[in-house]
This record gives structure tokens, C-alpha cells and sequence, in this order.
């Protein structure tokens, strides 16, 4: 008569035979959704191509070993080891993580984390008393099978948390292009069209937020930032008085500034009073982008002649200074050196976001020591080649890939509304939002990424973020959301 102890067993064993087999063969059948669900844990994201595939191999090895009587009690020490990670892991993500993600298939998909994790501690239990059983049946020396089930536990959970703590610093400082999603980023969408898709934006203050218009350079559109109404201001500038190319407005409360940068002038002036118009700057330098620090300071990018490259100058009380190495003087050419300067007044810090080279400067004074931080678009190889012309001038044979498509610098966070897919972003997500990813200014830091949903087909086209809110504008509307408090929490760190 077969005893209750290998009944036991018995038992135990073809209970975790059948839970890994689920677990495994719900994996393979949605693969590429579950490594997309790994690379978005909080624990396991720069391991996720590795780890999805690990699992699923040792699970099935598992499997196969507590098939067979001979080698049962090598697969039910396996067991335990494979289930004490498991829920430690969970146990770090609902104690240690920023945020508890999605499920990721299985049975997870019918439990809570918190439900899972009482799950598993049940079955590390089941699992160390059927070995024990097993042993005293086997009359094997206790000494020995209670310090094995002890070390392989220990062994299991602190193997986790290490991959965890590797994890955290190679995701956040040296990602190998893995993005992590914050789950529910954005909450209260509110939105207000404004008929047109002509329009960016150019600053905000207490009440409004205000856009300049690519079309029509002279207007400025004062949006309430609860978007209930919005009204227009035309600037009084006669534009027949130099020969302008593209008029471009910026703001800083409580003037607005309007410059072409080809010719050398720079106009400030109140909405509140149209005769308060006057020049600023007149001769001193040609720029193609600005940035206005206090009122007499201002940042420009112009192109330095030196090394045929974009340049970081100053206009300081009418004194211009250019600074040549803080951009990089080791690329020669316009097209590598390009990017978007950006202004975040929380800090009082310029940064400069390259478009092409996957990084970005931190400006903390033209003479101090600047700071230069990676974002995660990894792509080492970008280069360009020429051809030349029988003229004699050049002409790009290979258009760069661009990595970013527009910037924002806010609470000493960079917003960066990315061009390039991760390793584990799905298709389908890529093509139906435009991914952000946001980063810290004052050190090597990845925050994470969300994603802003596409309206008609439209993606995001520029951004603003004004305290807790994220404004957009895509298609012909003007879109607010509010943060949710993961994101939040970033800005106060």
C-alpha cells in the first residue's frame, strides 16, 4: 500500500509539473509580449532579452527532472530555488520598485501582485516540506537537507537581488537601450482646438500658456492654461525694415522676444502695451537659436567658422562671447553638431540636446566645467559620408538617422520625445503614441519613458510642461494632462 508520504510527493511534484508548464507554454505562445512585459519590470529591465529566455528554459528543465522518480528530488530542490527567486522578486516589486507594473502573463494575469505573493510563498512551503518528507523517508542526515533547502533559498533570493541592483545601474546610467514604462503616466486629458497645426510653443507664465506660429511669425496666441479660451496678440513690427527670413518668438515673463537670428537683431517686448517694443540687440552676433536667461543675458547657437561647426555663445550686457569646446570641437560639420537648446528656469540651467549624437550638454556657465550626459538611444555607428560636387562643394550621401524630435527642460528633468525604438518596444505601441523619455540634468540618470497617444493618426509635434501638466500640441489641438504621481515624485528629487 502506498504510504501517505510518497503520495505526498507524488503530489507536490506533478503540482509543480503542471504550474510550469503553464507558466512556460503561456510565455512561448505570446514571446515577444512577454519579453516587452519583462523589459517594462522594475527589477528586471536590462536583463529582459536574457531573462525571458532563462525562465522558460529552466522551467521546462524543472519539468522534465520531476518526471522521472530517479531525479524527482534534484527537480523539487530546483523547484525551490525557482520559486523562493520568484517571490522575492516579487516582494522587491512590491516594496522596493517605483512602480508595480502590469501583469506578465500566466497566472498572473488572474492575480494581484500581492495575491502572487502569497501564492508563492505557499508553494516555497509545499515545496521545502515535500523535500523533508522526501529526506526523512530517504532517511537522509537532517543536518544536511535542512542547510541545503536554507542555502539554495538564501542563495535564490540574494541571486535576485543582485540582478536587481545590477539592473537599477546599468538601466538608469549605462542603458544599453532598454526603455521602462511607466504604467498610467498621464491622467485628465483636456483638450482645445485652436484650428490650426502651424503653431509651437513658446513660453508660459502663471495663468497662460502662449505659442508663436510658424505661418503667421507676428501672432502670438495666449492659451488659459485650463484651456477653456484662447486669444491672439499681432506684434507690432514692420517687417519691411530688414530683409527677415524666418521670424521666431520666445518668451520669458512678462516680455516676448522676437529674433531671425540671419540678421542681427533682437526685439523685446508687453503684450499689454504694443509701444513697448524695442531693440534689444543690434550688430552683435548672427544665430540661428536663442535663449533667454535673465533679461540682458541670453544664450545663441551660432556657426563657428573655426571648425565649420554649431557654437554655444553668450550675450552678456551687450558683450558676446563664444565658447567653441563646449559642443565639441572633435566632428567637424554642421549635421553632426546639430541639436535644440533648451532653458530650464527651475535650475536656472541651459542644455543643449543633440539630435544626432544620443547625448546631451548640461550649460551651467560658459567658463565652468559643463556637463555631458548619454541618453539611452544607443548608436554608436552613426556617421556621415559626402560626396563631392564638380563645383567643388560637398553635398550628404546618407542622411543621419535623428534621435530626437523635440525637447523640453523642466524641475531638472529633460523630456525628450524620442525618434528611436528600443530593443523591446512592440510595433504596435511605437505606432500608435510618441514615446518620451525623461531624464535627470544634473547627473547620469534615466528616469524612464510614457507614451502620448496619437489623436487621428497625428503624433506629438511640441511640448511644454508647466508644473504638475503636460501640454502637447498634435494635429490642431492643444492637449493638457497631469502627471501621475510616479512622475511627479521625479520632479522633487
Amino acid at each position: 500500500m502506498t504510504s501517505f508520504k510518497s503520495i505526498f510527493i507524488k503530489a507536490v511534484s506533478y503540482f509543480f509539473i503542471l504550474l510550469f508548464i503553464y507558466a512556460s507554454v503561456s510565455k512561448l505562445l505570446d514571446f515577444e509580449n512577454f519579453q516587452v512585459q519583462i523589459a517594462q519590470s522594475p527589477l528586471l529591465s536590462a536583463y529582459a532579452g536574457l531573462v525571458s529566455y532563462v525562465v522558460i528554459i529552466i522551467e521546462l528543465i524543472i519539468v522534465a527532472i520531476l518526471l522521472f522518480d530517479k531525479s524527482r528530488i534534484f527537480g523539487l530542490y530546483s523547484s525551490l530555488g525557482l520559486m523562493s527567486a520568484f517571490t522575492i522578486y516579487i516582494y522587491l516589486i512590491l516594496e522596493y520598485s517605483e512602480f508595480v507594473p502590469c501583469s506578465c502573463g500566466g497566472i498572473l494575469e488572474n492575480m494581484g501582485w500581492r495575491q502572487h505573493l502569497f501564492f508563492n510563498i505557499i508553494c516555497v512551503f509545499i515545496c521545502a516540506l515535500a523535500i523533508i518528507i522526501y529526506e526523512i523517508k530517504m532517511k537522509g542526515n537532517p543536518f544536511k537537507y535542512i542547510s541545503l533547502i536554507s542555502i539554495i533559498t538564501i542563495v535564490s533570493s540574494l541571486s535576485v537581488v543582485v540582478i536587481y541592483l545590477k539592473s537599477e545601474k546599468d538601466l538608469r546610467k549605462n542603458n544599453n537601450f532598454t526603455r521602462r514604462y511607466m504604467p498610467h503616466a498621464l491622467e485628465n486629458e483636456v483638450k482645445l482646438d485652436i484650428n490650426y497645426n502651424s503653431f509651437y510653443f513658446i513660453g508660459q507664465d502663471s495663468a497662460n500658456i502662449y505659442l508663436g506660429n510658424s505661418t503667421a511669425p507676428l501672432n502670438i496666441t495666449i492659451v488659459k492654461k485650463d484651456l477653456s479660451s484662447f486669444s491672439k496678440y499681432r506684434i507690432p513690427l514692420d517687417t519691411k525694415l530688414y530683409q527677415f527670413k524666418s521670424l521666431k518668438v520666445t518668451w520669458k515673463t512678462p516680455n516676448y522676444y522676437i529674433y531671425d537670428g540671419t540678421v542681427p537683431i533682437i526685439y523685446k517686448g508687453k503684450i499689454e502695451n504694443k509701444e513697448s517694443l524695442t531693440i534689444e540687440s543690434f550688430r552683435d552676433m548672427y544665430f540661428d537659436q536663442l535663449s533667454v536667461v535673465s533679461d540682458n543675458s541670453f544664450l545663441f547657437r551660432s556657426q563657428g567658422t573655426k571648425f565649420k561647426n554649431f557654437v554655444i555663445g553668450e550675450l552678456s550686457d551687450g558683450h558676446v562671447n563664444l565658447k567653441y569646446d563646449i559642443l565639441g570641437t572633435q566632428k567637424t560639420g554642421y549635421i553632426e553638431n546639430d541639436g535644440v537648446l533648451l532653458f530650464d528656469e527651475k535650475i536656472n540651467k541651459s542644455v543643449y540636446v543633440y539630435n544626432y549624437q544620443n547625448k546631451f550638454v548640461v550649460i551651467n556657465h560658459l567658463n565652468a566645467k559643463n556637463n555631458t550626459l548619454k541618453l539611452i538611444s544607443y548608436n554608436d555607428g552613426q556617421k556621415t559620408e559626402k560626396v563631392k560636387l564638380p563645383d567643388g562643394s560637398f553635398k550628404v550621401k546618407n542622411p543621419l538617422q535623428q534621435s530626437v524630435k523635440n525637447a523640453f527642460a523642466s524641475n531638472n528633468l529633460l523630456f525628450v520625445n524620442s525618434n528611436s525604438k528600443a530593443i523591446h518596444d512592440g510595433t504596435m505601441q511605437w505606432n500608435k503614441a510618441s514615446i518620451i523619455d525623461f531624464y535627470k540634468i544634473d547627473q547620469q540618470y534615466y528616469s524612464g519613458s510614457f507614451m502620448v497617444p496619437n489623436r487621428q493618426g497625428e503624433k506629438v509635434k511640441d511640448m511644454l510642461i508647466a508644473g504638475e501638466y503636460l501640454y502637447i500640441l498634435i494635429g490642431n489641438e492643444i492637449v493638457k494632462y497631469h502627471f501621475a504621481q510616479p512622475i511627479i515624485e521625479q520632479f522633487h528629487r
